[in-house]
């Protein structure tokens, strides 16, 4: 035995509450073997704590808890969880304790520490103090390696724990999804999303309505119930293969742009495990979805500049959407369109540029990728920036943030074929002068009532966008006052170009 005196605890000031970090602690701890050191929580770092608060030593309901829980020790640290027992009894109290048989009043060798809170200043900052009894509850806490309450259950003095139910609440937290009432390992987690239906609550979100689903996940209505407003909300798909940081530098990059003819982007949140983001609700019809009913060559003149106006906001704060096209422009009464989904957005860097420069994409890279992906609707978003010799082209297309990727992207497509630019079909990261570009297809699309590249094969579409004529053969059936500025926009070389606010000036 090693001789230590009993220490005063060293408390947190941050109250016991699940979801909040732990109440910081430094106690002295008995082991069965008679050795006694100072235990801290830090010192559970990267592991799972159960930390158990029992009132007393040498008590009735105390020794069937401790022991039943040292009997599955070996079930917790298969689970990188470990056990320690806190009461107010000394630590010469412990030892005794942990020296005596059952058959005396004693628990015996318990596999587990039993820490001395001796002035109870533990016991209250983890609120299971009892002033009544002047003895602590028995609170039972479950902590992750980063030092957070997951858990938390308080029982009166008379009533002892079930160790079976703190293995099965573990586990249900370590699985990392959500889990049921009488869940078990066997069990599967729920699926969220495809609960995702009108009425149900995700976190202070009820569910409206579904407006979209995709390979990303699902876009719904909702009605923000501490804000009171409507809402959409932007769910991520837990079976989708994407990078969660990608989608928050998505978030990020569109929230920092404040226009009117742009969506607002509210929060980005992680709830019941999805990742979230928060968007305005925009009541109005998909500019695609108008354009499938008639051309729009009246309102052609109203509409266009205020595109322009709003992706020049965009490009004036660094962000570039990489995959302009009309279901991602809302057309909404008096406020006229917006801009939504920057499903592809980046922001502009050095970084970026510099990797593109001393990385540049394949050419053949590229053909042999647009030659595999034939079969794909050339409506739908793909994002395949990655190496073309590791993309698994059984996979569907129809994805958005699908095959995520760094900001320094190094080769591959990314963008909706059917109004991808030409250096966007070569596998170039998209920039500024990409999304000129694919307004411009835009712009001829509502002129005409048609989209140039309607009903060709992803292929053909890809080889098309490289021909050094395409704006020139484009603009041939739009009207003439209009056909300058879609010359322009339509150039094969990206420096040739004008900028978003250049396009907007040109219609003032």
């Amino acid at each position: 035995m090693i001789p230590h005196p009993p220490a005063a605890a060293h408390v947190g000031t941050i109250a016991a509450q699940v979801g909040r970090p732990a109440p910081a602690f430094a106690l002295p701890a008995a082991h069965a073997d008679g050795d006694v050191e100072e235990i801290a929580l830090a010192d559970y770092a990267g592991k799972w704590l159960a930390l158990a608060f029992y009132p007393r030593d040498f008590s009735f309901v105390c020794p069937t808890e401790l022991t039943a829980l040292s009997a599955v020790m070996p079930a917790f640290e298969k689970r990188n969880c470990r056990v320690l027992g806190v009461s107010i009894d000394s630590i010469q109290s412990h030892l005794e304790w942990l020296t005596t048989t059952p058959e005396d009043g004693g628990v015996g060798p318990l596999r587990f520490p039993l820490a001395a809170d001796v002035d109870g200043a533990v016991c209250r900052s983890y609120g299971v103090w009892d002033d009544t009894a002047g003895l602590p509850n028995r609170g039972l806490f479950l902590i992750d390696g980063e030092g957070v309450i997951r858990y938390a259950v308080i029982h009166s003095l008379g009533v002892g724990r079930n160790v079976d139910e703190t293995l099965r609440v573990l586990d249900a937290l370590i699985s990392g999804g959500l889990c049921p009432a009488s869940w078990t390992r066997a069990d599967g987690t729920l699926d969220v999303a495809s609960l995702l239906k009108p009425r149900r609550v995700l976190g202070h979100f009820r569910i409206e309505q579904e407006l979209g689903r995709g390979g990303f996940g699902v876009l719904l209505k909702a009605w923000d119930l501490r804000l009171e407003r409507s809402v959409a909300l932007k769910v991520l798909a837990v079976d989708a293969e994407v990078n969660q940081q990608r989608l928050l530098a998505e978030a990020r990059a569109a929230a920092g742009i404040s226009h009117p003819n742009v969506c607002a982007i509210h929060s980005v949140e992680e709830i019941d495990g999805l990742p979230v983001i928060v968007m305005e609700h925009i009541d109005g019809d998909p500019l695609f979805d108008v354009l499938a009913r008639r051309r729009l060559a009246e309102e052609f003149g109203a509409i266009a500049p205020r595109l322009a106006v709003g992706l020049a906001a965009a490009h004036a704060c660094g962000i570039t959407h990489g995959d302009l096209k009309p279901a991602n422009i809302l057309l909404h009464g008096e406020r006229g369109p917006v801009i939504i989904d920057f499903g592809l957005a980046r922001v502009a860097g050095k970084a970026a540029r510099g990797a593109a420069e001393a990385n540049p994409p394949s050419d053949s890279d590229a053909r042999s990728a647009s030659a595999r992906l034939a079969a794909h609707d050339l409506e739908q978003t793909i994002d395949f920036s990655e190496p073309a010799a590791t993309i698994d082209f059984s996979e569907p297309a129809a994805t958005i943030d699908q095959r995520a990727a760094s900001q320094d992207r190094r080769r591959g497509l990314s963008g909706t074929p059917a109004y991808m630019s030409p250096e966007q079909a070569r596998g170039e990261e998209p920039t500024a002068a990409s999304d000129v570009f694919s307004l411009g297809l835009i712009f001829a699309e509502m002129l005409t009532g048609k989209a140039w590249f309607a009903g060709a094969p992803i292929a053909k579409i890809l080889s098309a966008v490289e021909r050094p004529d395409l704006g020139e053969e484009i603009t041939k059936g739009i009207p003439e006052e209009y056909r300058p500025i879609l010359a322009d926009m339509l150039a094969f070389p990206p420096g040739l170009r004008p900028t978003a606010a250049e396009v907007a000036g040109r219609f003032a």
